[in-house]
């Protein structure tokens, strides 16, 4: 080849050698490692909140469990109040059923007795009065057209005047001798008249028994 046609040729020969380079390393004193300290760990700290996160939990644990045991408690009492409630008044249900009648026997007997102590003396005054008018009249019957002769009257002086009163106009005399008793006796020789009021008043009494 000639020189003049290699110089417009590409070298495609090794170049040369380059001289290394040289890089110094740094001291010791030169060498810094900037690490973030290790975070310090307080184990008692952790073992205190671990306990207190224990000790919460557990407790409400127990007051939930303490709440359950109350509702259940109050509704056992409720139920046994309603049951014992109902049993009352079933028993009481039964024993008016049975004492009813015995009620109304002694409430019905009570107020005839009422009626009766209050319609008594009532009762008695006519009673007396028809009595006494009853008499009259039967004296005056058994002793029409017989005058001057004298009637024995033996009882109350109060049921005498009554009789008096009514055999006005007549010729008879009387004689009255205070005797016990409700009833009024009237005497002649043999013949003897005289008022029930005693049976009346037996009646009214044995009514009250």
């Amino acid at each position: 080849m000639s020189a003049g046609l290699a110089r417009y040729l590409k070298d495609f020969s090794a170049p040369p050698p380059t001289a290394p380079e040289v890089f110094e390393l740094p001291s010791e004193s030169e060498i810094a490692f900037d690490f973030a300290p290790e975070p310090q760990i307080d184990i008692e700290a952790l073992r205190r909140e671990a306990h207190e996160e224990g000790r919460a939990e557990m407790q409400a644990e127990m007051g939930l469990a303490h709440q359950q045991q109350i509702e259940a408690l109050i509704a056992s009492h409720a139920q046994a109040e309603a049951e014992i409630s109902a049993a009352f008044e079933q028993k009481m249900a039964e024993q008016l059923a049975d004492a009813l009648p015995r009620i109304a026997a002694d409430v019905q007997e009570l107020l005839a007795t009422h009626v009766m102590n209050t319609l008594r003396p009532i009762l008695d005054a006519a009673i007396t009065e028809r009595a006494v008018e009853s008499l009259s009249q039967t004296v005056r019957t058994v002793f029409a057209g017989e005058g001057g002769i004298e009637l024995v009257l033996k009882g109350p002086g109060s049921l005498a005047e009554k009789l008096r009163e009514r055999l006005v106009g007549l010729d008879l005399d009387f004689k009255h001798i205070e005797a016990p008793g409700p009833d009024l006796v009237v005497e002649h020789d043999d013949t003897v008249l005289m008022t029930r009021l005693s049976a009346w008043r037996e009646s009214v009494e044995e009514l009250l028994k």
